[in-house]
C-alpha cells in the first residue's frame, strides 16, 4: 500500500477567548490516499473547517495557537516549514473553495485580473510580476500571455460558456452559481495534489448546487485530483465523496467508506446525525434529532465529549477519552461500545 498523501497526527489546537482557551481540535487523526474523496462533516462548530484549514496554515495565530500534534504531506511534516517554504508550497500542492463566492471575489476587478493573479502566484513560483500588470517588462508581457491563455483554459474546464469573452466581466455579471465555478478555476490554477472544497455549495440554491457537485465529480475523474468537502449535508456527501470522516467538538468520532457509512454507523453520534435526515420514507412527525447541544469548548465534558447527549453512556465515557477501534473493513469508530471489535 502506498503511503498516504495525507496524514494529520494527533491535532490539537487551540484559541484564546474573553472566556478562556477553547480546545477547538482535540487530538485529531486522519489519514488520505492520493485519489480519495474525502466528506468532513458534523454540526456547525465541531472544528471541520479547522481542520482542514490547519493543512494549508491558515489558521490566524494569533489567536489561534497548535499545541499539538503533525500534519504530514507526502511525508513532509507542513507544521516544520518556514513561513516561506509553507507559501510555496500552497502554491504548488494545495486548492482552496471557500464558502460563499460572494465575499471571496473583489468586486473591483474584472475576473480577469483575479484569474490571472491566481495563475502567477501558483504556477510561476511567485515570481516578482508588478501587481495588476503594471510597468510592462519583456519578460512580464510574455507571463501575462500564457497566464491569459491559462485563464482562458481554466474558465472553458470549469464549464463557463464564452470564457473567453467573459474574462472581462465584473464578479456582480456572473450568477452565484458562476462565481463559485470562478473560485473553482482559481483554486487549479497551479494544478494542486488537494483540493479542499469548504461547504462549496451552501450559497446555492438546490439546482445549482447540484451543478457544481458534477462539476468536482468531473474533475475528480478527470484530473485525478484528492478533494477534501467540509459540509454538514450528508446529501452531499453521498453524492461526491468516497470516505467519511465525522467529528464531534474537536475529534473524529468515526471513520468509514461512504456506503459503509450510511449503511452500517457505529458512533452513536453518526447514528443520530443519518435519523436527522428527512427521507421519502420519513412520517410526518417522526423525524428524530439529537438532544442538546455541542458542549463549551472551554470547558469541555471530560472523557468523551459526546457522553452528555448520548443514548448509550456508560461511568467509562466520563472517565476517559473512548480508544479508536476497528469496527469493520476501512471502518474505524471512537466508543466503548467496541471496546472488543465486532
Amino acid at each position: 500500500m502506498t503511503a498516504p498523501l495525507l496524514e494529520i497526527q494527533n491535532l490539537h489546537l487551540e484559541f484564546k477567548t474573553f472566556d478562556g482557551v477553547a480546545k477547538v481540535l482535540a487530538g485529531v487523526n486522519l489519514t488520505m490516499q492520493r485519489g480519495d474523496v474525502l466528506g468532513l462533516v458534523g454540526e456547525t462548530g465541531c472544528g471541520k473547517s479547522m481542520t482542514a484549514l490547519s493543512v494549508p496554515r491558515l489558521i490566524p495565530m494569533p489567536p489561534g495557537r497548535i499545541t499539538d500534534g503533525r500534519v504530514l504531506f507526502n511525508g513532509n511534516d507542513l507544521l516544520q516549514k518556514t513561513p516561506d517554504d509553507m507559501q510555496r508550497f500552497r502554491a504548488r500542492h494545495l486548492g482552496m473553495i471557500f464558502q460563499d463566492p460572494t465575499t471571496n471575489l473583489n468586486p473591483l476587478f474584472t475576473i480577469r485580473e483575479q484569474l490571472i493573479d491566481a495563475v502567477l502566484y501558483q504556477r510561476h513560483d511567485q515570481q516578482q510580476v508588478p501587481g495588476r500588470w503594471k510597468g510592462f517588462l519583456p519578460s512580464t508581457r510574455q507571463l501575462r500571455w500564457d497566464a491569459n491563455i491559462r485563464a482562458i483554459e481554466l474558465m472553458q474546464l470549469v464549464g463557463i460558456p464564452d470564457g473567453d469573452k467573459r474574462l472581462s466581466d465584473y464578479p456582480h455579471q456572473f450568477s452565484g452559481g458562476m462565481r463559485q465555478r470562478v473560485l473553482i478555476a482559481m483554486a487549479l490554477a497551479g494544478e494542486p495534489d488537494l483540493l479542499i472544497a469548504d461547504e462549496p455549495t451552501t450559497a446555492l440554491d438546490v439546482t445549482i448546487q447540484a451543478q457544481i457537485l458534477r462539476l468536482i465529480n468531473g474533475l475528480v475523474a478527470r484530473l485525478g485530483l484528492s478533494v477534501i468537502i467540509i459540509t454538514h449535508n450528508l446529501g452531499v456527501v453521498a453524492q461526491t465523496c468516497q470516505r467519511v470522516a465525522v467529528m464531534y467538538a474537536g475529534r473524529v468520532v468515526e471513520q468509514a467508506p461512504m456506503r459503509e457509512l450510511f449503511k452500517n454507523p457505529k458512533h452513536p453520534y453518526t447514528q443520530g446525525l443519518l435519523k436527522a435526515v428527512p427521507t421519502r420514507h420519513t412520517e410526518r412527525g417522526a423525524l428524530m434529532g439529537i438532544d442538546g447541544s455541542i458542549p463549551n469548548l472551554v470547558h469541555p465534558p471530560a472523557g468523551c465529549r459526546f457522553h452528555p447527549r448520548c443514548p448509550h453512556v456508560m461511568e467509562s465515557c466520563r472517565m476517559a477519552v473512548p480508544p479508536t477501534v476497528q469496527v469493520g473493513q476501512q471502518h474505524t469508530a471512537e466508543c466503548v461500545l467496541y471496546g472488543a471489535g465486532v
